[in-house]
């Protein structure tokens, strides 16, 4: 039986790694943007284009079936890694040898040799998809947090010193080849796979099904994520897709680290929970009320602060990523709800409903990228993603209204976002305006906004600490578990120094005795 104490300090350790990487990456983009050239930024966003697709179709969403599933055998583990391997070699030789061919049509010479070194990392991502799996389904997200966010963390260092000593962007290529690799060791170590077992057609047949399924809603994902790249990277310069790139990039790291962080815990809870649809809505709800909490006066409070964001993470060269950043960051609330409500039908079994509506979304958000490119360039590349987001998420609802929770679906569409509403008023409003007056005194804007940024967090740590309330029923309801769970590892490292003391104490006392 699940307990809320369980999920919540699981998702207290992916909140950590979540922001570790957040933190991280954000800090990685502001010194690579100035040590590499915009051109050389944007052959890089086809390379992880390419990169993400193979990553994205590489595990035929096996990893995700073994996490669905009530229960499994060894041999269901080992038909993952099986099938992950084979298609993450089939998918690696087919890029091999196009990689000329696309280096021609995008025009540049370069994608060949870099292709087919980068995309070394679909067998690291198809190795280890079955450990990661299992590492989810034990709640184990201490083990994930080194080995994911720690692996950034140093994949990123490394990046930094070989952009310094002249790498280009090569340095990115070799920095993300580290990562995935250093990641796939961590994770066999941590959870190795029964190879001996072998496997056998009923174990395979068990996982297909709904992997096949999941794998298609994957690659409409990927057309509105990572490959839209690719049909912008067609329509301008790379200059102009490496500011687009880092814009939509840097919209995407919360949203995408907010998503998994809450993904997978709460997938394996909604499974758990899964025998009854008042189960599974208590915990959608609760986990949708929670993340519009943050997201909504986090998407206001990165609109105002846009500028200053761009000169901090990018330089003042980049200033013409402000209005595209704007525009992305007023996806971030209905983006991620939007992808938990995948979740949610994944865990219902409606994979091809939400299959259908994810082809409907990714054919309608290529022909709004020509008509907003037609338009209006690049910001009107940037509304046309908007407009898709918006028709996305009233899709999402539709469904949930009609298959899902037909009776309690009203819940779901304003009660959410109060919270969140709220404290985009009474903190992110506030923000700005106090952000004008300490610009008025400190005339330097990136100071100016480190201030504030350095005095919100102080007071936002001292209201969730003292005054959680102030903060919103979703994060009062948390507060509790997750100041237990510091005090119980703080109890445990003054244990563990006051046996080393004792210990200490009498080896002494022998050493006087002799």
């Amino acid at each position: 039986m699940i307990k809320k104490k369980q999920v919540i300090q699981s998702g207290a350790w992916q909140m950590l790694n979540v922001s570790i990487k957040v933190f991280s990456q954000f800090a990685y983009y502001g010194v690579m943007a100035r040590l590499l050239q915009k051109s050389e930024l944007g052959v890089f966003a086809l390379l992880t284009a390419f990169m993400n697709f193979g990553n994205m179709l590489g595990d035929g969403g096996m990893g995700d079936a073994l996490v669905q599933r009530k229960e499994i055998e060894k041999k269901h583990i080992n038909a993952a890694f099986y099938s992950s391997l084979v298609l993450g070699a089939i998918l690696y030789v087919l890029i091999f040898f196009t990689a000329p061919l696309w280096a021609e049509f995008y025009k540049q010479p370069a994608l060949t040799y870099s292709l087919r070194l980068f995309c070394i990392t679909f067998l690291f991502a198809a190795v280890y998809s079955a450990s990661f799996a299992q590492l989810q389904r034990k709640f184990a997200f201490k083990k994930i947090f080194i080995a994911d966010g720690g692996m950034l963390l140093l994949s990123n260092i490394l990046g930094i010193v070989l952009a310094y000593n002249g790498g280009g962007f090569m340095s990115l290529v070799w920095s993300q080849i580290f990562y995935f690799g250093a990641e796939m060791i961590l994770l066999l170590y941590y959870q190795p796979i029964p190879l001996k077992l072998g496997l056998d057609k009923r174990h395979w047949k068990d996982l297909v099904g709904y992997g096949s399924g999941l794998t298609l809603i994957r690659l409409n994902n990927y057309i509105v994520n990572s490959g839209i790249i690719l049909e912008v990277g067609k329509l301008i310069t790379t200059a102009a897709l490496g500011v687009f790139e880092r814009s939509f990039r840097i919209m995407n790291i919360p949203q995408r680290f907010i998503y998994d962080m809450v993904q997978r815990v709460m997938m394996p809870a909604m499974v758990k929970k899964s025998d009854g649809k008042k189960g599974t809505f208590v915990v959608f709800s609760k986990t949708l009320s929670l993340i519009l909490t943050i997201l909504v006066p986090l998407s206001v409070f990165l609109i105002l602060f846009s500028k200053p964001i761009v000169l901090i993470l990018l330089g003042r060269k980049w200033l013409d990523a402000v209005p595209l950043l704007q525009i992305f960051f007023l996806n971030l609330p209905m983006r991620t709800a939007a992808s938990l409500g995948d979740t949610l039908m994944r865990v219902h079994g409606y994979i091809r409903l939400n299959l259908v509506r994810k082809v409907q979304n990714s054919v309608i958000i290529c022909v709004l990228i020509y008509i907003g490119y037609w338009l209006d360039g690049l910001e009107g590349i940037a509304w046309s993603i908007l407009i898709s987001t918006v028709v996305s998420y009233v899709m999402m609802m539709a469904i949930i209204r009609k298959r899902i929770f037909p009776e309690d679906w009203k819940k779901l569409v304003f009660k959410p976002y109060y919270n969140g509403l709220m404290l985009a008023i009474g903190f992110a409003v506030p923000c700005y305006l106090a952000y004008l007056g300490v610009h008025v005194v400190i005339k330097d804007s990136i100071i100016a906004f480190s201030v504030l940024c350095a005095v919100a967090t102080v007071v936002a740590l001292y209201l969730f600490v003292k005054k959680p309330a102030l903060l919103g029923k979703d994060i009062a309801y948390i507060q509790p578990d997750l100041l237990s769970m510091v005090k119980k590892r703080g109890k445990k490292k003054q244990k563990k120094a006051q046996a080393v003391i004792e210990k200490n104490t009498v080896i002494n006392d022998d050493s006087v005795v002799e």
